[in-house]
């Protein structure tokens, strides 16, 4: 087995959610941001271990930074003496941290080296002062050493790669904010192993607020970068820092791990698609009028007013067509809802995307008429919240649908009076639009049964 295979299953191991953002670059950047990541986690596994006593692992940290300092070459085991006792305590992140600096293209090496040197001896600083943090100052200082540093990596590497050029001090402000983020997060974790990262008198709503301000920050620096690999995996993690956030605003203490994975999937996904990762949609004003375009992931995370579309298809016996969503959709996983759903494209009209998405989605075509339009804001899972100006539209179909089933899991038709007792019993079923415009349908509907749904398509 070739140490690159090995290297992608250590990664694998490692960190699965890093793993599918991280093989999804192209070569060679893939192989320096592998190499970075492998390497400076090498060291953060030094610093988190609870089998090392403190002087050992300043010892150790101290060591290798020493090492990268006094030699800069490729040559092989630099570090086998110094970790080779410690194969029994340390995982095979850190041991074989040797192979992890091979992996980087020889542009690269000198960057990653003196990152990962200046990284260990911080550590071993933060470590030999018991993590006093005192100040926002101190906690400003810490954030950098452990991750606002390696954004200015990954800026370093961007450049290298394709020539993007970013603010450092946002690069910082993207790499802290993540780490802000983890602190709140491994709040309990850290107090368990006596080590507390909040300043004297903080709360963690004021950790949420650091983190919050630094990832603002990172916004701009992720809408700096160009469309294409870098962005992408940028967005990644700033999309699972902002659903973290809510779930803890939730009370929940982290991200469910199959979230965490089917938020990081569906990118990779996405990207082997060609286009899903970048899908954009229609930002609108509140009169419905056109003001630009966003990354649906990025809108839905803002809460940004932006144009979509809702279809009731009936059946001739008046018979609502649901559908259930897939597990993996991105929000509102494995919940009924009406037949179709969807955002049109720019310059395609809400009738042209409501037939493509009834092709793409329930496999048939069909003529359907534009009934009312309602604007809502919501707040799902993961952080998101789906703020939209919806166009409603019904259409009459009396086949069965061939739905895709990477959209849709199951469907049914169902009548109205059943749909409206179990809507009382179980809401909790059902996605939030869907709840609020057939309220509004129904009304629309009311005292005239369906003919109004004939009326418009014959008009």
């Amino acid at each position: 087995m070739s140490p690159k295979t090995n290297a992608l299953e250590v990664l694998r191991q490692t960190s699965r959610t890093f793993y599918i953002s991280i093989v999804r670059l192209p070569q060679p950047l893939r192989d320096a941001v592998m190499s970075s990541y492998l390497a400076l986690r090498a060291i953060d596994e030094i610093e988190d271990s609870i089998q090392l006593d403190k002087s050992t692992k300043i010892g150790l940290l101290c060591g290798i930074s020493n090492e990268f300092n006094r030699n800069h070459s490729r040559s092989a085991n630099r570090f086998f003496t110094l970790l080779k006792r410690y194969e029994s305590t340390l995982p095979e992140v850190t041991t074989r941290l040797d192979e992890w600096m091979e992996l980087a293209p020889a542009a690269t090496v000198s960057r990653i080296r003196d990152a990962t040197a200046s990284m260990a001896q911080r550590m071993a600083y933060w470590i030999q002062n018991d993590w006093q943090i005192r100040t926002k100052r101190d906690l400003d200082r810490y954030t950098f050493s452990v991750a606002g540093s390696v954004g200015l990596l990954l800026s370093d590497l961007w450049t290298w790669y394709d020539g993007s050029q970013t603010s450092r001090k946002h690069a910082i402000a993207f790499g802290r904010g993540l780490q802000a983020v983890n602190i709140l997060r491994n709040r309990a974790e850290d107090l368990a192993r006596g080590v507390d990262f909040f300043p004297d008198g903080w709360m963690e709503d004021d950790i949420a607020l650091y983190s919050r301000r630094n990832l603002a920050r990172a916004n701009v620096y992720v809408d700096s970068l160009p469309s294409g690999p870098v962005r992408e995996f940028c967005v990644a993690p700033l999309t699972l820092a902002y659903a973290t956030l809510e779930a803890l605003g939730r009370g929940e203490r982290k991200l469910n791990r199959d979230i965490v994975l089917s938020l990081t999937r569906r990118n990779s996904e996405s990207h082997l698609n060609g286009s899903k990762a970048m899908e954009e949609v229609v930002l609108v004003n509140e009169k419905d009028e056109v003001v630009g375009t966003a990354e649906k992931i990025r809108t839905h995370q803002f809460g940004v007013l932006h144009r979509a579309f809702s279809i009731f298809i009936f059946n001739s016996e008046g018979q609502l067509l649901l559908q259930k969503r897939t597990s993996t959709k991105y929000h509102s996983r494995g919940l009924w809802s009406n037949t179709c759903c969807g955002h049109p494209r720019l310059n395609e009209s809400t009738q042209e995307a409501s037939r493509r998405r009834l092709r793409e989605e329930m496999g048939f075509d069909l003529d359907v008429s534009e009934v009312f339009q309602f604007v809502y804001q919501a707040k799902l899972e993961d952080g998101l919240t789906e703020h939209e100006y919806d166009h409603v539209f019904v259409g009459i179909f009396d086949g069965n649908p061939v739905p895709d089933g990477n959209e849709v899991d199951d469907w049914k038709w169902m009548s109205l009076a059943a749909l409206n007792l179990d809507l009382q019993e179980n809401p909790e079923i059902y996605t939030c639009w869907f709840k609020i415009a057939l309220d509004m349908l129904l009304l629309k509907l009311e005292g005239v049964g369906l003919d109004i749904v004939h009326t418009r398509l014959n008009a």
